[in-house]
């Protein structure tokens, strides 16, 4: 075998490693009730640099097959048009996938239900998060994104420039407020653990009946850091 071929087999090998794996974690989020059936979407980066994969628009996401996942090669980007049957949020993956560093090549949005019940109680997320050392040891959680219209231009626009900050690190998550969170990681099951993290903490606060203060809690943990 020629190293061209091992390369391309290699290659092929880790394109279906991603593909398996983003469909594995919508299954997941379904079991966690952080879906309903159809709704939410994944990306993976093609290990060639040819584009990338997206879930398709309308199937269930329950029970996404590795078939069901779309490649649109950099030929097509080039051309500047939705690929027919990407997923609503195509634009919104299309931005993000340009953006990833070396390494990343993973977007996932779902809809984890204490992560937007934290929203609709009007907590930002960063700061929330800012008072919990199990998230900030592993996750940078961006400022949240407001609410608009979903599979909009502007929700995509404005989820770009929430992972693209003037200040700081590039976050692993950002909320958008009334509809869910969006993700990205080395790989699919890396960005559902970022979404995991945030989630649970979102369950502690709002269980503790705290509706103001989280800030606090904030700067008060970073004092005692410092």
């Amino acid at each position: 075998m020629t190293t061209a071929h091992l390369l391309e087999a290699q290659f092929a090998q880790r394109n279906d490693l991603l593909v398996a794996q983003a469909c594995e974690t919508m299954h997941a989020a379904y079991a966690k009730s952080w879906i309903t059936h159809r709704d939410g979407n994944v990306s993976v980066r093609d290990a060639r640099g040819d584009g990338f994969w997206i879930s398709q628009s309308g199937v269930v996401k329950a029970r996404l097959q590795p078939a069901q996942m779309l490649h649109v090669g950099a030929a097509q980007i080039a051309q500047g048009l939705t690929p027919a049957g990407a997923s609503g949020e195509y634009g919104l993956h299309l931005r993000l996938q340009a953006m990833q560093r070396a390494g990343d090549g993973a977007v996932l949005h779902l809809h984890p239900t204490y992560i937007v019940a934290a929203m609709v109680a009007g907590f930002d997320l960063h700061e929330l998060s800012e008072a919990f050392p199990e998230v900030t040891r592993y996750t940078r959680v961006g400022r949240n994104v407001a609410a608009l219209p979903a599979t909009s231009e502007e929700l995509a626009v404005a989820c770009a420039e929430a992972f693209d900050p003037q200040f700081g690190l590039t976050p692993h998550i950002v909320g958008l407020d009334r509809h869910g969170v969006v993700a990205i990681g080395r790989s699919p099951w890396d960005a559902f653990e970022h979404v995991e993290r945030l989630e649970h903490v979102c369950q502690m606060v709002l269980a503790s009946g705290v509706t103001t203060g989280v800030s606090v809690l904030a700067r008060a943990a970073a004092a005692q850091a410092a």
